[in-house]
């Protein structure tokens, strides 16, 4: 293995130095269009559901639990998900949950034919179960691909990304909502079951699979640890494979590649959990996307306790949801000039106050302002865990060398914890919700994200503490 300098012999072309090029912008758009699809499928069932469950005898809590197997699923699959993606590829594992998580919600729209109570409840868990699976493959293969083509973007198409999950999650509702009352109950699942395939095949079109090319892709963008003139920096270097042999080459012409330490092929997940600050990152994500699961089971009722009726319910809930889709655009811009920690961190303050709007303190009385206000809030903080979780990460694990084997490791822990802080925030927000009153229930909570957030911020400044860097590089780097 020999080192030399970019001048020598260059490793990035033209397309690869422009991310925002005309292929890598359909890319997008094509990556954008299936996180919407699935994500709207996932959220279909939500009106209706429940009411058609009840006729079969199914239980309010059962009902909770079957949902709720989607978002828990999605928790244990996704820290798996890239063991499937270093086998099959990246692209191939995509085209895999697009096809498992059509064909389910196809299956899933004739689960009414069963006339036994028992039947019904065991097909409509598996069911969700195998969704749930097809969504981790999905959101696992999508944030890696986003974190292999544009690195140098990432919070900017996140937060894209991260958009088109939002509106999918907005939009499931009335669409399934308005197909089921055309249709029935078979209809939102069969209709939206064919879209989610016909996606699979612009992907496969748009995204061949490449097993040596998907390998070579990944290996350049590869960060290191350098000295020069003193100082440790970070830099990216690249890899090149040729008839003359391998070679390594640095990005950066005046910084030669001398490396503190050895860069390896593999990071085992092992040793990405062995990392204190990444478990505190980790933990950060979790509490932050607790912000919108916690009101999941409370927040219809408190809304209802409020004498709002159903039509004003629905657009508060939409209000919030579009909050959260701008919100994920205006935060990817933020994460990439600012840096993500410091926007993590905020986002869990922003919960934290807008809980307390939601459910003031006595004497304060919740107001149509506060509601609004409070909605408007936690709606925007929500999104910002599902943008800022991917780059913290990558930032916080960037000593441990290979970006490719590093890229889905992290894609996937992301989404593990993001829908278990959904499930969570559903499970306590249930909890609270029987033993205190509803204005109670969100000044409770509101403690969890403002602990959090100061937890997070006493860890960056113990970094701060151990290295060279100012106040502003710590929050940066």
């Amino acid at each position: 293995m020999t080192f030399q300098n970019e001048e020598k012999r260059p490793i990035l072309t033209k397309d690869e130095k422009n991310e925002f090029g005309g292929t890598r912008i359909l890319l997008i758009c094509c990556l954008c269009c299936t996180a919407f699809v699935v994500n709207t499928v996932s959220s279909l069932a939500s009106p209706f559901y429940p009411s058609d469950a009840s006729s079969f005898g199914v239980s309010e809590v059962l009902i909770g639990v079957i949902l709720g197997m989607y978002h828990l699923t999605v928790f244990f699959v996704a820290p798996l998900t890239p063991m499937l993606i270093n086998r099959i590829t990246v692209e191939s594992t995509l085209k895999l949950g697009i096809a498992v998580a059509g064909c389910s919600a196809i299956l899933f729209g004739f689960i009414n034919q069963f006339n036994q109570t028992g039947v019904f409840i065991a097909v409509s868990v598996l069911l969700r179960i195998v969704q749930g699976c097809g969504c981790a493959f999905v959101d696992t293969s999508l944030y890696t691909i986003i974190s292999d083509k544009f690195p140098n973007n990432l919070g900017k198409v996140s937060g894209i990304l991260t958009t088109s999950v939002g509106l999918g999650f907005m939009v499931g509702p009335p669409v399934g909502g308005f197909l089921y009352s055309a249709g029935g109950f078979f209809l939102p699942f069969v209709v939206m079951g064919v879209l989610t395939l016909l996606m699979g095949v612009f992907i496969y079109i748009a995204l061949p699979s490449n097993r040596d090319g998907s390998k070579r892709t990944r290996l350049f963008s590869l960060y290191a640890y350098v000295e020069h003139d003193g100082l440790e920096q970070s830099i990216v270097a690249g890899y090149t494979d040729s008839g003359e042999g391998n070679h390594w080459a640095t990005l950066a012409k005046d910084i030669p590649f001398v490396p503190t330490m050895q860069l390896s092929d593999s990071v085992s997940l092992r040793r990405i959990l062995s990392d204190g600050k990444l478990l505190i990152i980790l933990l950060t994500t979790i509490v932050g996307s607790s912000i919108l699961g916690y009101q999941e089971p409370t927040l219809g009722l408190f809304l209802e306790n409020c004498q709002y009726g159903p039509a004003a319910i629905g657009g508060l809930f939409l209000l919030r949801d579009f909050l959260f889709a701008i919100g994920s655009i205006i935060v990817g811009y933020l994460v990439d000039a600012i840096g993500p920690y410091f926007i993590l961190a905020s986002g869990l303050f922003l919960g934290t106050i807008g809980y307390m709007a939601l459910g003031p303190i006595p004497p304060f009385e919740p107001s149509e302002v506060s509601v609004i206000l409070g909605l408007v809030i936690t709606g925007f903080a929500g999104s910002i865990p599902w943008v800022t979780g991917l780059p913290c990460l990558l930032k916080a694990t960037r000593h441990l060398g290979n970006r490719g084997s590093l890229n889905s490791q992290l894609s996937g822990l992301q989404n593990s914890c993001l829908y278990f802080g959904i499930f969570l925030g559903s499970i306590l927000g249930g909890v609270f919700l029987e033993v205190l009153s509803y204005r109670m229930t969100y000044l409770a909570y509101a403690a969890l994200p403002a602990v959090t957030a100061i937890i997070f911020t006493c860890a960056m400044v113990f970094k701060r503490s151990r290295g060279t860097a100012s106040f502003e590089e710590s929050w940066k780097a």
